[in-house]
């Protein structure tokens, strides 16, 4: 599938987000997250975390601005972790004829 241009600067710089909520806040915290344009993915966990979401910015500022901005000045947001993605092409990659996992 091509991608413009644009999309992929866009992407360039990918992130995962896990999101800690106030108690029975998941449903509205989820649907507030719709609307923040770099959220690629979400869903609501089990366990440590409330929500997972994945972000993709052009930038690591783009990344900051993001995170402090909008997911963290979603009411009953408590915490976030990040987990910054290495920048990569394809899980795997093909180097003199062997297919090598990143």
């Amino acid at each position: 599938m091509l991608r413009n241009p644009e999309e992929l600067e866009y992407e360039s710089q990918q992130a995962y987000v896990m999101i800690n909520c106030e108690d029975g806040a998941q449903e509205y915290v989820v649907e507030e997250l719709k609307s923040i344009k770099c959220v690629k993915e979400m869903i609501t966990t089990v366990g440590p975390y409330d929500i997972v979401t994945k972000i993709a910015v052009p930038s690591v500022d783009a990344l900051r601005e993001t995170i402090e901005f909008k997911i963290r000045k979603i009411q009953k947001v408590r915490t976030t972790t990040t987990i910054i993605c290495e920048q990569s092409k394809s899980f795997l990659d093909s180097i003199e004829g062997k297919v090598y996992h990143v």
